[in-house]
Order: C-alpha cells, then structure tokens, then sequence
C-alpha cells in the first residue's frame, strides 16, 4: 500500500488510518474480460482500488455503453456505491486485461470514511461532479424515484418486449459450435431441438461459464450435456409481471414464450427485463436472495412499500400484489432462517416453518407484522430439541424483525415457545381447539388453521394439514361453532344503509375495512374446511369451491369481485398513510372520502356479505 498511499485521495489519511487501511486489504486476482459488478444488479460488498492491470466501468443503457471510464492502477472503484446507492453498483464494472486489485471490506472503508470527513468528502465531491453529467444524473434520479415500477409496463403482455430472433441448434450439436452459433448471433440463449418441432432444453450463457468452461468439460461434447430441461415457459399473452415472478420462483434467467398454437417463439431473458428498466421490485428480491449479512437487508420492507406505489395508486390487480408482496417476505424468510442456522449447531430433527393469519392465506397487505410457528419432529431428547428450536426462534423471529415484520401484538410468533413445539404437540393443540369451544380456542383456530409451510421439511406441515381436515371431518360440531363465532363480525352498515364508522378518537368517521373483509374470508374458510381443501388463499379456496359446486357460479363472481375491490380499498388507504401522511399503515378508511358510486359499491358490497352470513348461519347452525 506504500506507493497507492501516496495517491489521492488515499494520501490525505492519517498515519493510523493508513496502517489500518493497509491491515485489513486483500488482493484479488481477476482474468481478462471478467465483469466484476453489474449496474444496479451486484452489491458491494469490498471497496475496490486497481493495484495491477486495466479496466473499464460503464452504464448500458439500450444496449448501448454510457458514462465509460477506465481504471488505471491506483484508480479505485465502488466508494460512490457503498456510500450513496446502497451499496448496489451503480455501474458496471470490466476487466480488460488480467489484473490484481486490493480490497476492503464495505463496513471497514464505511468507517474509515467515518474516522476522516476529507476522505469521505472526496467521494461525496466525485459525486456531486457525476450528477452534472446529464446521463448519470437521469439514472441516479430513476433509482431514487423509483417510478421504473409502472402500471403501463407492469400490465402489458409480454409477448411486447421478447426476443423474436431465437436459435436453436439438433441435440447432437457439440458445445463449442453451440457457443460459437450464440456469439455470432449475439445471443445469451440457444434452444437445443429433439426434432423440427420439439424443445428439449435451454443453453445460456452462465451454463457454458459454470458447466462447460468451469467444469472443465470437452468442448466437443453434446450441448445436450450442460442444457438446462425442460425449458419454463409462459404464454405471449401474459403480463410482465407474470414473467418477473416465474423468473424468481423458478430460479431462471430466461423464459420461452408461447404462441397461442403452443409453438416456442421466442425467449425473454432477465438482461431483457432489466434493460426494460422495469426491475425495482423484481431486483429488490434478488438483493434479499443474494444477501450476505442481515444488515443488508435490515428494515429492507421498507422499500418494497415504495416501489408498489404506482400500481396500487393506478389500479393494479390487487391479487397481483399480495402475490408479489408473498415471493417477497418468503425469500426475506428463506434468508433469515439461513442466516440464524449459521449461528447454530444442525438441527437436531427435521423441522418446519409455518407462517399463519393473513401471511399463510398470502394475502398479506403493507402492514408486516409477523404470524409464524415451528413446528419439528417428536424426539427421544425432548428436553435438548425443545432448547435448540426455542433458540432458533428467537433468532428467526429477532432477524425477521430486524427486516422489517414487526413483533405480533398478540405474541403469536415461534418465539413465543408455546408455538415452537413437536409436530405430535401440534396435533394436540388443534384436536382441543377443535373439539372444545371457547372464545380463545375458536381464535387460535382462526389464525393457526390458515397456516402453510414456507421452509423446511414441508412433509411436516402437509402432515399437520391432514390432521386437521380428517379431525374437523370427524367432529361436525366446530363447523357450527366456528360459524357461530363468525356470525359475531357484521358489515359495517346500518339497517337504514348507513355507513357505521367511529364515532370518537382518531379514527373518527373511518371504518375498519380488514373487519369488513373478515366475513368474506370466514365464509370462504369454514366451507374449504367442510369439502376437505387444503389451500389458505380465499380466492384459491373460493375456486376450489366453485369447483365443486359448492358455491353458485353467481356467489363465486360476486364473492371475488367484492374482495378485490376492497382489498384495493386496503392497499390505496395503506400507500396514502405511508407515502402523503407520513403515518404506519393502517386498515381505516373514509368512506365519507369515496365518490358516490364506490360508496353505492360498498354497500352493495355489505348487503351480499349479509345474505352469505345468512347462508351459513342456515347450513351450519339450522338458524337464520
């Protein structure tokens, strides 16, 4: 570090500072033409500062290189990400001969900066002379607005922005022409033919890097030996939003689109999304996935309240929300609980974690409290494995929290040890709240029989599931007292149709639109509970029962539509809390705020959720 130390801004540290700086570096040997950061994509974790070699940072935009620069030794790289863009590289970042750069970790440069205003001022400077270049002005001033996320893009089909120029190669094509085929046609994908009409599998760019190159495999090898198969497709006529998700659930970076004869037409690939600038929420969930520490992900809900603005404000499908916000907290879940076994020992069992109330049904809003359970297998050391998972849940639920999901008020959480217990405890609880009748009982059914296994030992909840349906099958007498119990919730309308709203305190003149759902999804579970269906989403179970001919087709549209509109009533009351007020969401509204026809709407609304109460009090408790 002698000779880097005498270059600025590295020569304006103090001696100490110095010492420290030249203590904690690491050296980092990188080949030729490697990309090191992605722009808005890759997290800097490491403060970069070139000491051999050459490189070269840029921002694509359209398929076009902007704000080029190069790296000479001494030059450094990623101060400006880690300090102003959390910690998301702003630019790419390219190697353009084999080169050796120091690092420091981000945390140590971040208390550096700290220790001397100087050294951080020239970043901060560096900044300020970037944001005069009108390019990098516009992409800096797009993420922090944070408006790439709109309703126009976010709805149209995808079939608007695919690849229509797909190649494909036979099966019996070795690897080294299929890599040859995709550079001359500039392609980051090669569909590999069974026959003329038949895709066996994908070829991408990333399966030639780790399988083929890092693999060290013959390159006169069939492409059929690193493909991926079978190819995830989806249809040209569904949304955009449609592909986000089957990109993250799946765990690919690429799509086959369909025509509407079933023929591959094209490939929508995540670069092609990405270029769409359409990826603020999409990419957020990559930043959980890629998280290294919980500090990067720390109150991270926050943001994803800011990216949903725009379509919740114009009118997106609230299903299309919920189903969003549910990929969203299970990958902040799936890290957590990653996160708190690295502090751990092993499990000493099979174990799985539950999540409850609006979360397991997924339809959880804006409002990230926490329902969750764990549920593990019965052991011959009872005493020791209830101590490991009381453990683990105090970490999960700490870290959950950490991210942004608030404690439950009414301690309902796996940290309470109460709902950390065997699977054959479990079975105890739900066969009491099922068989004996009391308020509390008939709350905890509520809340824990819409549960779904998000991580673990699913079998463990599918278990559980089972348990319950064939124990409510055997005791026709909770289906009454449940409804009984869900009789209790009216619609919030009078008998002379007016609205019925709070009368004092600071919610005077609103009503509780959550309390005026409830009815819907109370129907919607004692009846899944009845025909013996496992799903907790009330839309899915609504379907379900359609199916079966358990509700009209006329009950099934009114029910969905009823619920659709007042969830968006949720979600527009939740964003104006957050975004105008400034407030913690809530589920009040002012009906008194709604225009003539949504207030008809809504009591309509009321007056149907009173003749479905009427229907169950009939089939279930023999009274009107």
């Amino acid at each position: 570090m002698k000779k880097e130390a005498q270059i600025y801004p590295f020569s304006i540290l103090l001696k100490q500072e110095q010492d420290q700086l030249t203590t904690n570096l690491s050296y980092e040997k990188v080949k030729k033409g490697h990309v090191i950061f992605e722009q808005e994509i890759t997290n800097v974790e490491k403060f970069y500062i070139l000491s051999q070699g050459h490189a070269q940072y840029y921002y694509e935009m359209n398929h076009t290189k902007i704000l080029t620069g190069e790296l000479q030794p001494g030059d450094n790289f990623g101060g400006l990400s880690i300090l102003l863009n959390d910690a998301v590289s702003i630019r790419s970042l390219e190697t353009l001969e084999d080169s050796v750069f120091m690092t420091l970790e981000a945390d140590l440069f971040l208390s550096i900066c700290k220790m001397n205003q100087e050294f951080q001022d020239y970043f901060t400077s560096e900044f300020g002379k970037c944001m005069l270049n009108k390019s990098f002005s516009g992409t800096i001033s797009r993420r922090i607005k944070d408006k790439e996320f709109n309703l126009p893009f976010f709805n149209q089909p995808i079939r608007t922005i695919f690849r229509p120029n797909i190649i494909t190669c036979p099966t019996e094509t070795s690897i080294e022409d299929a890599a040859i085929k995709m550079s001359r046609n500039n392609a980051s994908a090669i569909l590999v033919k069974k026959d003329r009409h038949t895709i066996q599998g994908i070829v991408t760019d990333a399966d030639l890097r780790k399988k083929g190159i890092a693999g060290h495999m013959d390159m006169s090898q069939p492409v059929t030996n690193i493909m991926s198969s079978p190819l995830i497709s989806i249809s040209a006529d569904c949304q955009v939003f449609e592909a986000f998700l089957s990109m993250i659930e799946n765990d690919k970076r690429h799509l086959g689109i369909l025509s509407q004869s079933g023929d591959i037409t094209g490939i929508v690939s995540e670069k092609d999304l990405i270029l769409a600038q359409t990826k603020s929420t999409y990419l957020l969930i990559k930043t959980v996935k890629s998280a290294r520490t919980i500090h990067e992900i720390e109150n991270i809900h926050s943001k994803l309240e800011k990216m949903l603005l725009d379509p919740i404000q114009n009118g997106a499908n609230p299903e299309y929300i919920t189903r969003l916000i549910t990929t969203f907290s299970d990958a902040i879940i799936d890290k957590v609980i990653k996160f708190s076994l690295d502090k751990m020992d092993p499990p000493p069992c099979r174990f799985v974690f539950l999540t409850m109330g609006s979360e397991g049904r997924e339809e959880q809003t804006l409002i990230s409290d926490q329902d969750n359970a764990i549920v593990y297998e019965d052991s011959d050391q009872p005493e020791k494995t209830k101590q490991y998972f009381d453990k683990l849940s105090q970490l999960i639920c700490d870290q959950l929290d950490m991210a942004g999901y608030r404690f439950c008020d009414g301690n309902n959480m796996a940290k309470n040890p109460k709902w950390c217990q065997p699977l054959s405890k479990w079975k105890a609880y739900f066969n009491a709240w099922i068989r004996t009748s009391n308020p509390e009982n008939l709350l905890h059914s509520s809340i824990f029989f819409d549960f779904r296994g998000t991580w673990g030992d699913i079998a463990l909840a599918d278990e559980l599931k089972q348990y319950l349906l064939d124990s409510v099958g055997h005791w026709a007498g909770f289906l009454r007292n449940l409804t009984e119990n869900t009789l209790y919730f009216k619609p919030p309308i009078s008998r002379f149709g007016r609205f019925l709203v709070e009368t004092k305190g600071d919610q005077k003149g609103f009503l509780d639109i959550k309390l005026a759902m409830l009815p819907l999804l109370d129907f919607a579970r004692v009846y899944a509970l009845k025909n013996g269906i496992s799903h907790t989403n009330t839309l899915t179970r609504l379907f379900r029962l359609y199916t079966r001919h358990a509700i009209t087709s006329k009950e099934y549209a009114d029910i969905v539509k009823a619920y659709n509109y007042m969830m968006s009533l949720r979600f527009l009351g939740q964003i104006t809390s957050i975004m105008d007020e400034g407030q913690n969401p809530d589920n009040y509204i002012n009906p008194g705020n709604l225009s003539a026809l949504d207030q008809i709407l809504l009591k309509e609304i009321f007056k149907m959720t009173e003749k479905l109460q009427q229907k169950l009090s009939i089939e279930f408790t023999g009274s009107i």
